[in-house]
């Protein structure tokens, strides 16, 4: 990190409307195969930038389109999720388990760019998909795979959402927990959108690679491997010899420049003070103790680290006297590197989420003028950012329009379409 002003000419870009937004996968065609959350990401990302995306359901749909009301919420409200994973795509309901789906399937695939999928190996198998099999059947065909352990292994066909591959089995968990206190059981899916956006890296790459080549090529991400990813830090550390642990509890912070803090009207912030003792000076002048910049118990990252609870009660006491709101304005005064612990609706409201492109609505209904917001992709190209987008469809809604565009007569499709 430096202290260098950023280059803020695409940030400054004005946004503009959806048919003006750069769409670098416009022409690329996706066949997701996929439910819940992770694999439907992958698709929904190159939605995001442009890909006509088929998402091939089961006649009942995907279940994520019914989670809050198996979980006990009103199941007519927008799922977030869904809605993020889903967006701009099409729906084509037919069971690919029966022999005239798995030949709609293979037509589609026999023009697809690309095929997503997050089923298991032996399930891909069942269907005719193994990828070598795929891979000479629909040569140029970009095959990725999104899995919980990842293909081989004793672990191929173990079943797995984010909390049990990303966040336990990969130590993501154990390395954010603060010690002594138990893993919570998060049904974020924070670990299937990083899996999503790994995947949809990797698509690209092989993309690119088949304009050099015209062959496609089989791409392999897991949850497992991306937390891992996450935190090749902690793991390099233990690979060569260290001792990573997981976070002391706040009070015990061996670094109390990087560290949590409360503001008097009980907001948590971060003080961001990797240099420790540059930013510590800083930080006594926004509290008003500059004659503590002399004192010997922190006069270097080593005496700081010893007497840490000693510094940390002292800004304790300091913050807890204004608001949160009071502390912004002193930090900036004073070039404290600092961020709020944020709650959802306070990123709804965000400035710099808001000027960077971050929210766009989401038509639920097409054409009925009823929108949410939604949070899109976390890459945008030449500083432009979208509006508004299509929804999520409705199970099979596109599904007459997909078969006639594959040659089905009229008869057969009544015959495919669910009785």
């Amino acid at each position: 990190m430096t202290d260098e002003p950023a280059n803020t000419e695409a940030a400054n870009t004005e946004p503009t409307d959806t048919e003006a937004a750069p769409a670098p996968l416009a022409g690329v065609t996706v066949v997701e195969l996929a439910h819940w959350l992770a694999g439907p990401a992958v698709a929904g990302v190159l939605a995001d930038w442009g890909a006509d995306v088929v998402k091939v359901e089961p006649p009942g749909g995907d279940p994520m389109r019914t989670i809050w009301g198996a979980v006990g919420a009103d199941p007519d409200a927008p799922n977030g999720a869904f809605v993020a994973a889903n967006r701009g795509k099409r729906s084509l309901a037919v069971d690919v388990t029966s022999g005239a789906g798995r030949a709609v399937l293979d037509r589609l695939l026999a023009g697809a760019d690309v095929l997503v999928t997050n089923l298991r190996p032996k399930a891909l198998a069942r269907l005719g998909l193994a990828p070598a099999a795929t891979a000479d059947r629909f040569p140029r065909l970009v095959y990725c795979s999104l899995t919980a352990y990842g293909w081989g292994g004793p672990d191929e066909e173990r079943a797995g959402y984010d909390l049990a591959a990303f966040y336990g089995r990969a130590g993501v968990a154990h390395e954010t927990t603060t010690a002594g206190e138990p893993p919570a059981p998060l049904m974020l899916g924070i670990g299937d959108m990083f899996a999503a956006m790994t995947a949809s890296a990797g698509v690209t790459a092989a993309l690119l690679e088949r304009e050099r080549t015209g062959r496609g090529r089989f791409v392999e991400a897991s949850l497992l491997r991306t937390g891992m990813w996450a935190l090749s830090g902690s793991l390099g550390g233990a690979a060569l010899g260290g001792r990573p642990r997981p976070p002391a509890p706040r009070h015990e912070c061996a670094t109390p420049m990087f560290n949590t803090y409360r503001a008097g009207d009980g907001r948590w912030f971060f003080l961001v003070g990797v240099d420790a003792v540059r930013l510590l000076p800083k930080v006594l002048a926004a509290i008003g103790r500059s004659d503590l910049a002399s004192d010997e118990r922190f006069a270097d990252a080593r005496s700081l680290a010893r007497h840490r609870r000693e510094c940390i009660a002292i800004l304790d006491e300091a913050f807890a006297t204004h608001p949160l709101d009071e502390w912004a304005k002193t930090f900036d005064a004073h070039d404290v590197w600092w961020a709020p612990v944020q709650t959802p609706f306070d990123l709804l409201t965000d400035p710099q989420a808001r000027a960077t492109g971050a929210w766009i609505d989401v038509d639920l209904e097409p054409g009925a003028g009823g929108t949410v917001p939604s949070v899109d992709a976390p890459v945008r190209f030449d500083g432009r950012a979208r509006t508004t987008v299509p929804g999520p469809p409705a199970v099979g809604q596109h599904t007459r329009e997909i078969l006639t565009a594959l040659g089905y007569s009229d008869d057969e499709i009544t015959n495919l379409l669910p009785q």
